[in-house]
């Protein structure tokens, strides 16, 4: 059986999961501080040359986990809509999310130009991995679909992990189909209808065709220079909505003091009662019925 290696860099976890306290940390391995999943990880590994990319939500979960774009450091921190925790719904025949869902650091699609604000999603197709929310991976970029979102534009990136055993034979979306196939059709299905109260379904760019590997590397490197332009931003120039820009090497000292005393005040408070884990279909706001759409 396919055993994953998936490298897990070092993350703090401050707040209990399934309440707006909860945050998940990136940890320079390196340098042992605290810094941000959108701006101090790397777009690219240096050794392999992959793009990494930081899991927000692993295959099969319905939280919906996200990098905050208005916390200082950019934690990971679950999504609320109309003040309660988000969960996506079954979307039948798929739990949850149908890959493993996360984002590239150091990317901004930038609403000057009708993006959504946000680094660029990425979808993980690999099979056999269990990821965690938090975690960093190397991934191949073999494709995209551009999604339109409250009339924002949405790209998702299809990627495989260089720890799927298939990493070696899918370089493409046409080895993609033959390897998986029905996966691409099935992502297109779910990005189409996942927001199962909507009364229409999503749309897409290009009449919902996906994007090859090229198209897909310019999509990756413009909004990495949107990202440059914006982190050069002068204070002034900074525009209300954009997100916050406080790394590990220019917080402030005394935001890094306040934040130490939380997390280790969090530790030491923890019983064994708070350490039991909360099951999803536990919290309020979670639907765990499955839905059906054509």
């Amino acid at each position: 059986m396919f055993k994953p290696s998936v490298k897990v860099l070092e993350k703090v976890i401050l707040g209990k999961k399934f309440t707006t306290n909860y945050k998940i940390y990136y940890k320079n391995p390196e340098t042992g501080k605290l810094g941000s999943f959108f701006h101090d990880v790397p777009m690219k590994d240096n050794k392999t040359n992959l793009f990494n990319m930081v899991i927000e939500i692993p295959q099969h979960t319905n939280p919906k986990y996200e990098v905050s774009k208005t916390d200082i450091l950019n934690p990971i921190v679950q999504d609320t809509k109309k003040g309660k925790l988000r969960f996506i719904n079954n979307l039948f025949p798929y739990k949850g999310y149908i890959c493993s869902y996360g984002c590239i650091p150091q990317t901004w699609e930038d609403p000057a130009l009708e993006g959504d604000n946000d680094p660029l999603d990425v979808l993980d197709i690999s099979t056999g991995k269990v990821l965690n929310t938090g975690d960093i991976q190397q991934v191949k970029a073999l494709g995209s679909l551009g999604l339109i979102d409250d009339n924002e534009i949405d790209w998702k990136i299809i990627s495989i992990s260089n720890n799927s055993e298939d990493f070696d034979k899918i370089n493409s979306l046409e080895d993609v189909e033959k390897t998986y196939p029905g996966l691409l059709e099935g992502i297109r299905f779910w990005f189409a209808n996942y927001k199962v109260s909507n009364k229409f379904k999503n749309e897409f760019l290009h009449d919902g065709k996906f994007l090859g590997v090229q198209e897909t590397l310019k999509i990756i490197e413009e909004c990495h220079n949107s990202w440059k332009k914006l982190v050069s931003k002068k204070k002034t120039e900074l525009k209300v909505k954009d997100p916050l820009i406080f790394t590990e090497t220019n917080v402030n000292e005394d935001f890094k003091k306040l934040l130490d005393s939380k997390l280790n005040e969090f530790e030491n408070s923890l019983s064994k009662e708070d350490q039991k884990e909360i099951k999803d279909f536990e919290v309020d706001g979670f639907d765990s019925k499955w839905y059906f759409r054509k």
